[in-house]
C-alpha cells in the first residue's frame, strides 16, 4: 500500500431499514474495539444475498431517496461483519422477504436480533410455540388460548364466538377478522378454501386497554393504549378513537419479556398485551428487533439501539480484534473539497477492502456507470472474493439478480 494512503480500520455494519431512521448519523464516529464503525443502510427492497461456504456478499441497488453524503447513492457490495435487522421480513403477500432472511441464516451472520430469533419470528406459528415454552416455565405467563388449522376443511367444529381468526404470518393488522357467529365462520372457510395459508383462532377479548412492553438490551419502556368508546376499532393499531400514554413498567411485566426474550435469543424486543374489563392480562405476541417507536420516543430509542450494537459487536469480535486488523481495512480514496464531508462520512465514498472470518477480500462498488477497477493499491493478486464480487456486480447490473 502506498505510504501516501491513509489505512483506517473499521468494522462494516449492515441496517436492514427503511429511510425513518437514519443510522449513518447514529453511527458516526463509533468504533467497535478501535476499529471504526462503516454503515450501510438499506430496506430489503434494494438488497440481495448470496452465501457461499466461506464468504457472504450482499448487493445494494441506488436508494431513490438517499440521504446525503452517504453511500446510498451507489450500486454497493460488500460482506457485512455484522447486521441490524429493523425491518420485517414478512407483513403480507407483497411484501415477504423470507428468501432473503434464509441467506443470512445459511452463513450465520451476526445479527440483532440473532439470526435464529428472526426466523422464528418470521413464522408465527414457531414464535407462538416458544411463547408457550415460556409459560410452562412461568405459569402465571398469561399467553392467550390459540387453535391452530392446517386448512379450511378442519373447521368443521368452530371455535367459541366471538373469536379472532388470524390468516398465516401477517402482521400488523393485516389478515385478520372478528368472527360472531357460525354463518360468519362458514363464509369465512370458503374465503379461506381459496388460500394456501393455515390460519389460526383467537378468542376475543373485549379489551379496555393495549399494552407494549419494549426492551432494548437493559432499557424498557411501557406504552398503553386506551379505547375512548366502543365505537373504536377492536384493532389496537388502529388509532381513531384511541389515547396513547406512558406508563411505569411493573415488574412482572419485565419479568414476562426477560423470559420471552430468553427464550427466543432476543436483546430487543416488544411484547404485546391486552387487559379486559375485569383488568386481566393476555399476551398477545412477542415482536422481534423491527419494533417501531413513537415519534416522541424514536431518538432516544435508536441511540439505545446503536449502544446495544456497540456492545454486542465487542463482545463478538474481542477475541478476533488483533487478527481481524490485518484484513479488515479501508484504502481512503481523494475526497473532492466540494461539498465538505467531514470524516467519518468520507468513508462511504471509500475503495474498502473488507473481510469475513475467512479473510475473503470484497470491494465496495463506487462507480455504477463503468466496470470497477481492481486497486493497484489494494492487491495485486486476484482472490476467489474478488472475482464472485465482481460476478455478483456483472449480474445486478444487466438486471439478472
Amino acid at each position: 500500500v502506498n505510504s501516501a494512503t491513509p489505512i483506517i480500520m473499521v468494522k462494516h455494519v449492515l441496517v436492514i431499514c427503511s429511510q425513518k431512521e437514519n443510522y449513518f448519523e447514529l453511527f458516526k464516529g463509533k468504533k467497535v474495539n478501535g476499529e471504526d464503525i462503516l454503515v450501510d443502510q438499506a430496506p430489503w427492497v434494494d438488497m440481495e444475498a448470496v452465501s457461499y461456504n466461506d464468504s457472504f456478499l450482499v448487493h445494494i441497488k441506488p436508494n431513490r431517496n438517499p440521504f446525503p453524503y452517504t453511500s446510498q447513492g451507489q450500486f454497493r457490495t460488500f460482506a457485512p461483519h455484522f447486521v441490524l435487522l429493523r425491518s420485517y421480513a414478512l407483513g403480507n403477500h407483497e411484501h415477504d422477504w423470507r428468501l432473503k432472511i434464509n441467506a443470512f441464516y445459511h452463513h450465520d451472520v451476526p445479527c440483532i436480533n440473532s439470526i435464529d430469533s428472526f426466523v422464528w419470528s418470521v413464522e408465527k406459528v414457531s414464535l407462538y410455540t416458544k411463547l408457550k415454552r415460556v409459560q410452562k416455565k412461568i405459569p402465571s405467563f398469561p399467553l392467550i388460548p390459540q387453535t391452530y388449522y392446517s386448512h379450511p376443511s378442519c373447521g368443521s367444529f368452530p371455535p367459541d364466538f366471538p373469536c379472532v381468526l388470524k390468516v398465516g404470518s401477517s402482521s400488523q393488522g393485516v389478515g385478520k377478522a372478528k368472527i360472531f357467529n357460525t354463518d360468519q365462520w362458514q363464509d369465512m372457510l370458503s374465503v379461506l378454501s381459496m388460500s394456501k395459508e393455515y390460519f389460526t383462532t383467537e378468542p376475543f377479548i373485549d379489551w379496555v386497554s393495549d399494552i407494549r412492553v419494549q426492551k432494548i438490551g437493559g432499557h424498557y419502556r411501557a406504552i398503553e393504549r386506551k379505547r375512548m368508546s366502543e365505537q373504536a376499532s377492536w384493532k389496537a393499531n388502529n388509532a381513531n378513537g384511541i389515547t396513547e400514554n406512558d406508563i411505569d413498567v411493573k415488574d412482572h411485566w419485565k419479568e414476562w419479556i426477560d423470559a420471552a426474550a430468553a427464550e427466543l435469543d432476543m436483546v430487543m424486543c416488544g411484547m404485546d398485551l391486552i387487559v379486559d374489563k375485569e383488568g386481566k392480562e393476555y399476551v398477545l405476541e412477542i415482536n422481534s428487533s423491527s419494533i417501531g417507536f413513537p415519534a416522541r420516543h424514536a431518538p432516544t430509542d435508536t441511540q439505545h439501539i446503536a449502544e446495544l450494537v456497540i456492545e454486542t459487536m465487542e463482545n463478538i469480535f474481542a477475541q478476533t480484534t488483533k487478527s481481524a486488523k490485518t484484513t479488515s481495512t479501508i484504502v481512503a480514496a481523494p475526497v473532492s473539497p466540494s461539498p465538505p464531508i467531514d470524516a467519518s462520512s468520507s468513508t462511504q465514498k471509500s475503495t474498502m477492502i473488507s473481510s469475513s472470518s475467512s479473510s475473503s477480500i470484497v470491494g465496495v462498488d463506487t462507480s455504477p456507470s463503468s466496470p470497477s477497477t481492481p486497486s493497484s493499491a489494494a492487491t495485486t493478486t486476484t482472490t476467489t472474493a474478488e472475482v464472485r464480487t465482481c460476478h455478483f456486480r456483472f449480474l445486478t447490473r444487466n438486471n439478472v439478480l
